[in-house]
């Protein structure tokens, strides 16, 4: 497996797997149909790429020996925490096809992007994650990250 800079030939892998990972990613408080859930998720990411190039923010793709696209991860180098102002990396996206999972993908891509925040000279990475991704909660927990805040919800009947 390799690392490379992703570029807009790598859009239209990114576009569909970004789309068929939101399962995973939805709250189960969230009460709404998987096909507006979607609808919405693709409006977003047609303006995505635009995005990624406006704010300068980094694409890594993880890649077999035969370069097929295994996983890519989106890093925006140059976000503010919110309380404190204070300069940090943050991890828009990270999407591995299910037939790569739990083969070290996402953590290759991980550590690729904090091996690139370093460089930048940034102290800090952050990131999201839905509390109910549990693999996904295990890999950051065990690539040292650590619970900061929690983003609550109530439904209201």
């Amino acid at each position: 497996m390799r690392v490379r800079q992703g570029n807009v030939r790598d859009w239209p892998f990114m576009f569909a797997l970004g789309k068929d990972v939101i399962p995973a990613s939805i709250s189960p408080w969230r009460k709404q149909p998987m096909e507006d859930t979607l609808k919405y998720r693709e409006k977003i990411l047609k303006g995505f790429w635009t995005w990624i190039q406006q704010t300068d923010s980094m694409v890594f793709i993880a890649e077999t020996e035969k370069e097929e696209a295994m996983g890519f991860l989106v890093l925006y180098p140059s976000s503010q925490e919110e309380l404190t102002g204070v300069l940090q990396a943050w991890v828009m996206d990270l999407a591995v096809l299910p037939k790569y999972r739990h083969q070290g993908v996402g953590r290759t891509l991980m550590e690729s992007a904090e091996q690139y925040t370093r460089e930048k000279g940034i102290h800090y990475l952050g990131l999201a994650v839905s509390s109910h991704n549990l693999h996904a909660l295990h890999l950051y927990e065990t690539l040292g990250f650590a619970e900061e805040r929690k983003l609550m919800v109530k439904v209201l009947e």
